[in-house]
């Protein structure tokens, strides 16, 4: 959808007026939700073009007047919260590019950024098998391979990826 497009839908709300606040507003939730995943879309596709910069470097001082880091006393509204997205992503070092190299980072892997968004989205705390059977399971299995592959038996070896013991 066309962002000036999308501002007008959804520019003067509030996270307030969307899920799970609102109940009734899916359809502005959606489209908030399809601007940011845009965003990052675009944000992807830049950061892999081998001709654009990793950085646009500015002193901090000069950054501190093209970003405001004060924190409102109001709530910012949905158009607010989509130019700071770009404008966070336009400013910062574009860490996945071909050519940057740190002894830190290493590029982004799309299917583990894939994997990150499911996981924010569930949302789920890895306690219990009670609260997240199905990745309480997955993080048995991973520790099991993981066990296999360095030569250790299924009672040799645990591990913990989060909060908790999950024994193989």
């Amino acid at each position: 959808m066309d962002p000036v497009k999308v501002l007008e839908k959804i520019g003067k709300l509030h996270a307030t007026d969307l899920l799970p606040q609102n109940a009734n507003n899916w359809e502005q939730t959606e489209i908030f939700l399809k601007e940011v995943v845009q965003i990052l879309l675009d944000y992807i596709k830049e950061e892999n073009d081998r001709s654009s910069k990793i950085l646009e470097f500015h002193h901090p001082a000069e950054m501190q007047t093209l970003c405001d880091f004060t924190i409102p006393e109001e709530p910012q509204n949905l158009r607010e919260l989509l130019k700071s997205c770009r404008e966070v992503l336009k400013l910062g070092v574009k860490t996945g590019h071909p050519r940057f190299f740190n002894q830190i980072s290493c590029g982004l892997d799309l299917v583990s950024m894939a994997g990150e968004w499911l996981t924010a989205t569930a949302n789920t705390n890895m306690f219990t098998y009670e609260i997240s059977p199905v990745f309480i399971l997955m993080e048995k299995e991973v520790m099991r391979k993981m066990c296999e592959l360095i030569g250790w038996g299924e009672e040799e070896g645990d591990g913990i990826f989060a909060p908790g013991e999950h024994r193989i």
